[in-house]
């Protein structure tokens, strides 16, 4: 073998060991991001790498203090993908370097920042990381050799990093922990000092809680109950990644929407959540927030606004979100200083104009209450995609605590979301999730339904015997429900609901015996109440919620309005005797179903007071097994008691 070769083979050898060392040595936060660019290396950047040639690598990180383990993961990989001398001794530049550097780098504007690059593209490998919020001129990042996204780093590649570490051990590992909360330099820590993985893993959770995450700002592919809204913010984020790649212009990217309902939805927490599926800087306002500016005169509160879409410009991408909107009177509607709002008002619409006077800055306004609003807030290019946003269903809390709990089952979880559903936001149960966690991880064990149940539902201290007659009557209205065919979505005796059966009401054509079958349920619970226990309680009846008073107007209904009574025409004035005809007989009925399926009401009522609530599956379970298909009871004997009951009350004025 000639001495160049060998001498050649010697030297490859060496650099080849060289960059194995360099790799045994990286910290755990490089090993991670490495791990994450090392398999997308392009050929043509290697390529260009092994003919000495410059080349651009541009990073987009998730905060500044991914900067550092950054740079140092690209390098690591691109001499990994290459091993030649042309990339180890080659010169580097990273951009931005050094604290000073980095807090000036975040103040230059996109075409500074791309200038600064241009000057040190000829001279070696550039490698630019981009923290959220920051953008190179396009014309810039088009010529990048190397474009990666590491904004969204997910649990998958910590818990890879941490196993890498202590490769012998079972780890148990926890749900919950969001990437870009969690420091690299306090992961190296975590993972260097701890003598095993469950120690590695406890103090990364440590720095978790402490980041702010669990009271905080979690990603919007997280979060339930948004409907429409998260829908619409998930195909924003893909469309403001286009955007960023520059294969989408701006004039395509929805930049403004408008959020309706009560307080306590979590409206702010979308807008947050926004952000972070976005990659984008989040700045909160509002009119009040304006004029608490300066000496609050007009002056001051218009310069406020002006600012608030100036600051966000200079951050962009951006999500300004303006709460309380509806302080904000239409023009020409306040009673007094109309012309204070007016020009409040045309000045926030000069902010809102143009596709590219406010490029990059999206607007989410909340309000409780849209009537009153500006038309020219809502229209076309503003704020034009409008969403109500309530609270949880049912389904959505269950979706909720299951994220946040993951090691509790969703049969578990039924019962504290039936209970809660219509209550609590979902700021609510991420709190309540946060306690459950924090219980079982000071008595060293893993969450369980018992816990969520014990503090989310507060303890039930009232007599045995009103529990168990709202049990019967609560069993009663989720048979009848069951006869007709239909699983309720929950039977619940808690305090907290004070008893409630929850079902979809299907669409119907609206025949008299669609309104019977509705009376079948809504009488069916002071029936069951009647034929187990032997007498009826004022439950039933009582205000405009009360199960009588619904009956009783769906009757009159029936009389007077539908035309499916005694009478054909509408009418103002009800025959009470036709009322109370109509309603004896449907509640006849009632308890003639209630005596046919008394064992099931009976059955039903004793799980609901073990239980205390059952959802969709429990009482699915339930009805498999003491349905009409499977009960045993004397038809004869079911027949006689039906009769008996007929004879009492058919025909009773």
């Amino acid at each position: 073998m000639p001495v160049e070769d060998v001498e050649g083979a010697d030297l490859q050898k060496q650099i080849g060991e060289q960059i194995d060392r360099r790799l045994k040595e990286m910290s755990p936060s490089v090993r991670l991001l490495f791990d994450r660019i090392r398999p997308v290396i392009p050929d043509h950047l290697a390529n260009r790498l092994r003919a000495a040639k410059p080349a651009l690598a541009v990073i987009h990180v998730a905060s500044a203090d991914w900067r550092q383990p950054a740079f140092e993961a690209t390098m690591l990989a691109l001499e990994d993908a290459v091993r030649t001398e042309a990339i180890v001794y080659a010169q580097s530049f990273h951009l931005p370097s050094g604290e000073v550097a980095t807090r000036s780098w975040q103040r230059k504007k996109p075409r500074e920042r791309s200038s600064q690059i241009m000057s040190t593209l000829s001279s070696g490998i550039t490698i630019v990381a981009l923290s959220t919020g920051e953008e190179l001129d396009k014309a810039v990042a088009a010529l990048a050799d190397m474009t990666i996204d590491l904004t969204q780093l997910e649990e998958e590649d910590l818990r890879r990093t941490v196993e890498a570490a202590f490769p012998l051990e079972q780890i148990s590992w926890p749900s919950g922990l969001s990437m870009p909360t969690v420091d690299p330099q306090w992961l190296d820590v975590a993972i260097g000092r701890s003598e095993s993985g469950s120690d590695a893993v406890r103090l990364i959770m440590d720095a978790h809680a402490r980041s702010g995450y669990d009271a905080g700002v979690p990603a919007l592919d997280t979060l339930y109950g948004y409907g429409k809204a998260r829908e619409w913010g998930l195909r924003l984020a893909s469309a403001l990644r286009e955007y960023r790649a520059g294969t989408r212009s701006w004039r395509d990217v929805d930049a403004g929407a408008l959020l309706v309902g009560p307080p306590g939805t979590g409206k702010t927490l979308y807008a947050s959540a926004l952000a972070t599926s976005c990659h984008a800087a989040f700045i909160a306002t509002s009119y009040s927030t304006w004029q608490g500016t300066g000496e609050g005169h007009l002056g001051d509160v218009t310069r406020a606004i002006r600012n608030s879409f100036a600051e966000a410009a200079s951050q962009k991408p951006c999500i300004l979100f303006i709460d309380e909107i509806d302080s904000l009177p239409a023009r020409g509607t306040a009673s007094r200083h109309d012309d204070w709002w007016r020009t409040i008002v045309n000045n926030l619409l000069e902010c809102l104009d143009g596709t590219g006077r406010r490029e990059g800055v999206i607007v989410i306004a909340a309000c409780n209450d849209d009537r009153n609003l500006d038309p020219a807030l809502v229209r076309s290019g503003r704020l034009d995609r409008r969403f109500y946003i309530g609270l949880p269903s049912e389904d959505d809390l269950t979706k909720i605590f299951a994220h946040h709990l993951p090691m509790v089952t969703e049969d578990e979880i039924q019962p504290a979301a039936v209970t809660l559903a219509g209550s609590a936001s979902g700021a609510d149960a991420a709190r309540i999730a946060r306690d459950v966690r924090h219980r079982a991880r000071s008595e060293g064990r893993e969450p369980t339904g018992a816990d969520l149940l014990e503090i989310a539902l507060p303890a039930d201290d009232r007599p045995i015997s009103l529990r168990r007659r709202i049990a019967v009557h609560e069993a009663g209205h989720a048979v009848a429900v069951l006869l007709q065919g239909r699983v309720p979505r929950s039977l619940s005796i808690l305090s907290a609901t004070g008893g409630a059966v929850i079902h979809d009401i299907p669409e119907t054509e609206q025949l008299l015996e669609d309104l019977t079958a509705q009376l079948a349920i809504g009488l069916a619970g002071r029936a069951a109440e009647e034929v187990i226990l032997g007498s009826v309680s004022a439950g039933a009846g009582g205000g405009d919620a009360s199960d009588l008073w619904k009956a009783t107007r769906l009757v009159a209904m029936i009389e007077g309005r539908y035309g499916l009574g005694t009478r054909l025409g509408v009418i103002e004035t009800i025959d009470q005797a036709s009322v109370e005809r109509r309603l004896r007989i449907a509640y006849a009925e009632a308890l003639m179903s209630a005596m046919r399926h008394r064992h099931a009401i009976d059955a039903l009522a004793a799980l609901a007071l073990e239980r205390g609530v059952l959802g969709r599956t429990a009482l699915a379970e339930f009805w498999d097994i003491y349905g009409p298909a499977s009960q045993s009871e004397d038809r004869g004997f079911a027949s006689f008691r039906n009769a008996e009951v007929s004879d009492r009350w058919i025909g009773t004025p």
